[in-house]
Parts: C-alpha cells; structure tokens; sequence
C-alpha cells in the first residue's frame, strides 16, 4: 500500500491509512505503556493511530506529558515512519484552561497585542450560558465564533503538531459550531492551523477530521481531510439478557439505523483539491457512558447498544464473538462502503467491564495480549490476521 504524502494527501493514500486505523483512546502514553503499545502498533501493521493522546480536561499539567509523547512518537518513527499519530481538541473545556498561558505566537496569528494572561473559560464559552455545565461543574463547550475559542483551538493544534502529531479529531462540530451555521469561523481557524502545519507539520500537512456526516466550509470546500463517526451498532433480539459464551448479545450495523453515516458522508472538493461523491469516513466503537437501568436491554430505537454505549456492549462479549463481530465489521465496511468507509479497530478505550453479578471491574479496554499488560484481551491477533489476510 502506498502511504506516502506531502502538504496534501491523495484519496488513495488517505483510504490505505483509514484501511488501517485504530483506535487507542485513554489519555497521552506514560513510559510503562510504550513497550506494548509499539509492538501492537507494529504488529498488527496499524498506520493510524485515533486519540492517541486523549485529553478531555485541558490544563497546565498535560503539558508534563510533551516529553514522553515526543519522545515515543520519535522512537515509533524510526521503525515505521509512516504511523500517523492522531491528537483530539474536543467539545469539553473547564476552569482548568485558566492554568494555560498564551505564548506570543498565538496572539501574533490573531493580529492581538501579547498579553501576559492564561486562557478564560468564559472568553471560550456561549454567551448567556448557553451549553455550560452540559458536560459537568464548572465545564462547557466552546464556541468557535469566540476569538477565544479560536485562539485555543489553534495553540492546541499547535503544540499538538510541533510533537509530532500529524492528524487532529476535533470533536462535536454540531455543538461547538452551533452559532456558526455557515461555517465562516470554523473556516478561518482551520485555515491557520493548516497553515501552520504547512511550515512545521512532519510532512507539511495535518489530517483533519471530526464527528459529523459532512460540513462545507465557508471558501466551498470540505471542512475535514475525511468524517468520523459511531458505527451505532444495532442489537438483534428481543429479549434481555447478559452476553455469555453460548448467548452473546448480537449487534449488526446497518444503513439509515438512527443516525447512522452509511452512505451519508457529504462530497465535494477537499481541501488537497479532489473532488468525491462520498468523502472517505471512518467508524469506531464509540464510548459516551452507561446507563445501569437499561444493560442488557435490546431496544434498537436508542444509540445504546444493549443499554451499553459501543465499546461497553463490545469489550463485554465472549472472546469467540468478540472476534467474530470484527471480522463482521470488518468484511461488511468493505462490502457497504466500497472504498469509502473505514472501520477502527478497537485497540483500547474507556469502557465499563462488568463481572457475573453486574459489578464493574475495570474502566478499560484493550485489545493487548494478556502477557503484555493485565487485562489485555488478545484482540490484536484477530486485528493482525484481518490486516494480513
């Protein structure tokens, strides 16, 4: 496969690295995870790396953390240079960005006079409250009309970049561009971001992508490199019950369920300058939260899968379908999407792991072997023999 780009990315290239994505959620690496992360990275052949660093609540002290990223994304380089590694700016900032301080550069790019001043949550927020506390105390979303939230979103992708991250999810477009219908301010701060990656970016281009189903911007192209979104899978059955060995709790993904993107993803002319009727997209087995009162309950009219969210309903399910519904998935991408659409493996992620009495007995999934870390499912032999067959 060819995965070789420079300042922009052909469809060919771009579909060969979404061939081979995964998804490795669950906060920036700590130098005890490096050892088995590279060998399943290596192992399974994968080319792009979702939420490789993870950071729902911005502040001062992710920025301990550079070091270590820098230094893995570095090492990982020099045995398979052509990784991409995936950083998320997401549609969730707290009190805790007023420990940020603003460099120089940032206020420069914005035509402002330099401050001497951390970032404010309210500067970031809607006006007169509106999405604050969605998330949580003290928390909300930001609104991309504010010059702040521009500016913020630009040093994130910044600091993300000069790390050696070449790809940004960007969260909940529909939420964070909520007053920006026509795409004018999402257009402007993503210009700056790309253009700053023109000059620093590894390969002089950053892959740009978030949930939605397709969003033009305000010059009449794409917004996004390519669309991410759950793959809502849908139960089968009609009566409740916990997955076990002999009576897993069955999922199938189908077109128009909810919403769903199956054949949804929006074309047009992207910003590497092709043209498409459907801009390639990528699936993943999302994570959102559980609800105790509906586990096990197979109602296909909510997103919840089996009362689960994505990952919670797939990490809970017997190895043997486990296994079963990633080749499912995996084969039904190919057969559905026809060169357009994607499915991320699962690699790890938040999820809740329940014991026989319906205890939670971890907040992860991973798909490592269980010699390599505690937990670890061995997933990433189904994951290896899918890429290699």
């Amino acid at each position: 496969m060819n995965f070789t780009f420079r300042d922009t990315i052909s469809k060919e290239v771009l579909c060969n690295y979404l061939s081979r994505a995964v998804t490795m959620a669950g906060g920036p690496l700590s130098p005890k995870q490096t050892p088995y992360v590279a060998d399943f990275i290596l192992d399974v052949g994968a080319k792009y790396i979702c939420r490789a660093t993870h950071c729902w609540r911005p502040s001062i002290d992710d920025y301990a953390t550079y070091p270590d990223q820098k230094r893995f994304i570095e090492q990982l380089h020099e045995k398979d240079p052509e990784v991409v590694f995936e950083a998320c700016i997401f549609e969730n900032v707290t009190r805790e960005v007023e420990t940020i301080p603003i460099p120089p550069y940032v206020f420069e790019e914005f035509g402002l006079p330099v401050e001497n001043r951390c970032f404010s949550l309210e500067k970031l927020l809607f006006p007169n409250g509106f999405l604050w506390e969605l998330i949580g105390k003290e928390a909300g979303v930001p609104d991309i009309t504010q010059t702040e939230t521009q500016m913020f979103f630009y040093y994130r992708a910044c600091e993300y970049m000069k790390l050696g991250y070449e790809a940004l999810h960007l969260g909940q477009i529909e939420w964070i561009g909520y007053h920006d219908p026509d795409r004018v301010a999402y257009t402007a701060v993503l210009s700056r971001i790309r253009a700053f990656a023109k000059h620093h970016a590894r390969r002089g281009f950053v892959i740009l992508n978030c949930h939605t189903h397709g969003d033009i911007g305000s010059d009449g192209r794409l917004l996004f490199d390519f669309h991410m979104f759950p793959s809502r899978p849908k139960a089968v059955g009609s009566e409740p019950h916990p997955p076990t060995a002999d009576n897993p709790q069955r999922c199938i993904l189908e077109h128009d369920h909810l919403d769903s993107i199956y054949g949804k993803s929006l074309g047009g002319r992207t910003y590497s300058g092709w043209e498409c009727d459907s801009l390639p997209y990528l699936v993943e087995l999302d994570n959102y939260g559980n609800n105790p009162a509906i586990r096990n309950q197979p109602n296909p009219d909510l997103i919840e899968s089996w009362g689960m969210d994505e990952i919670t309903w797939f990490a809970n399910q017997p190895d043997h379908y486990r296994a079963e519904f990633l080749r499912y998935a995996y084969e039904w991408m190919q057969d559905c999407a026809k060169g357009d659409g994607y499915f991320a493996m699962p690699c790890q992620r938040i999820a809740e792991l329940y014991n026989k009495q319906g205890e939670i007995v971890s907040y992860q999934y991973r798909a490592y072997f269980p010699d390599a870390i505690e937990g670890g499912t061995g997933d990433q032999a189904v994951i290896r023999q899918l890429w290699k067959e």
